[in-house]
């Protein structure tokens, strides 16, 4: 048997880099194994507000592909844009983030080892490698992705629900990338339960489609047809899938001795498809339930900090994909809403706050589109902008 560790981590995605680095600056000891040899692609939008990086000291600038700071959404005929004032929204690639992440987490790293199995014990864990080495540590945290083998193995969430996505790093013409270069883009209506998103990166678009439930080959054809349509050609570019795990409070994600975090742990946004945030902060939580001597509060903390927001982006789910089109209408092109939309993106309120303002600003924003309707029909479409800037600069 090896040095024993004081924590575990299996995987180097934002969660376990996160988990280490925090875990590392208390002054412990603690291990990342990583099946890959990084850096390593990492299918993934990419798309992380600028301030949840803040809680590192240190600058991730020099992984950062691009910033934009506005937001496209799309639905049929429909293309509103907000701008994202006072933040913007880093475009990063997974290979580079996540080897970045793990260069700032002084932790041990060994690359190219994958965990076969776990042992837990009452006053601690054993990880047994594919090669047959056995490691010990006194709390493990599986950061090994939707079909974390580590969760398996200690019999965690064996019924999860999982969405799937495909997407593709796209090559495309200057023409092309200078349309999204300053802004992605969220396409709804073309698929069931799920969007397409076209995301700049430094010198490419990374575009592609997510899904609760699709059909056969639904995801593939659908990429296909609506990228064509903004004059993005996928043929002959690899095309990779990849599951979007749904979170389920009712299932545990956490032993005495060993904790389930990011994609492992479900923590996909239900709504939005969003990850990294809730991987770097299920990451922290994990850090911050094994330093404080109460590792036993992780889910509570997991469920107050995400798990009851992701209920809610459920009930937002129900709501718009049912009703897209009124969805779209009184909430996306709804001021009120759009700038809770962006405080929400920074991790700065949930699902609650931005329901509680689609239904609250109803009266006022139809009011005002009222108001501007009729603005316009006497003194033309300046008059109409006048009354919504009246309004909606307040």
């Amino acid at each position: 048997m090896n040095k024993k560790f004081d924590a575990i981590i299996v995987g180097g995605g934002p969660a376990g880099g996160t988990a280490a680095y925090f875990l590392s600056q208390a002054g412990m000891r603690v291990l990342v194994l990583e099946k890959e040899t990084l850096p390593r692609y990492k299918a993934c939008g990419g798309g992380i507000s600028a301030r949840v990086l803040e809680q590192f000291p240190f600058s991730f600038d020099s992984v950062i592909e691009s910033k934009v700071n506005s937001i496209s959404y799309v639905l049929g005929k429909h293309n509103v844009t907000f701008p994202l004032p006072n933040q913007s929204i880093c475009m990063v690639m997974r290979d580079k983030f996540d080897s970045y992440l793990l260069e700032h987490a002084q932790a041990e790293i060994r690359q190219g080892v994958a965990a076969r199995a776990v042992e837990e014990k009452e006053d601690g864990v054993i990880v047994e490698t594919a090669e047959g080495e056995r490691i010990e540590g006194d709390y493990l945290i599986a950061a090994d992705g939707a079909n974390s083998l580590t969760a398996r193995s200690l019999g965690l969430r064996p019924k999860k629900l999982m969405a799937g996505a495909i997407e593709v790093e796209a090559s495309v013409p200057a023409h092309v990338f200078t349309r999204f270069a300053d802004k992605p883009m969220f396409i709804f209506g073309e698929v069931k339960t799920g969007y397409l998103w076209i995301f700049p990166k430094s010198d490419h678009l990374s575009v592609g489609i997510g899904a609760l439930n699709p059909g056969p080959g639904a995801l593939q054809s659908t990429l296909e047809r609506v990228m064509a349509r903004f004059d993005i050609s996928i043929e002959g570019q690899p095309r990779k899938g990849h599951p979007l795990p749904v979170y389920d409070h009712r299932e545990p994600i956490n032993t005495p001795r060993a904790f389930l975090v990011g994609d492992a742990a479900g923590l996909v946004d239900p709504f939005s498809g969003e990850g990294i945030r809730f991987a770097i902060k299920s990451g922290r939580l994990a850090a911050e339930a094994i330093l404080s001597g109460h590792p036993e509060r992780y889910a509570v903390s997991v469920d107050r900090k995400i798990g009851r927001n992701h209920r809610l982006a459920v009930t937002m789910t129900n709501i718009f994909y049912n009703h897209p089109r009124s969805s779209f209408q009184l909430g996306v092109r709804n001021p009120f809403v759009t700038r809770v939309l962006v405080d929400m993106l920074a991790d700065q309120v949930g699902y609650g706050r931005v329901l509680a303002h689609i239904f609250g600003t109803l009266p006022l924003f139809l009011l005002t589109e009222t108001a501007a309707g009729l603005s316009g029909l006497v003194g033309g479409r300046k008059a109409a902008e006048k009354v919504r800037e009246s309004v909606y600069s307040i």
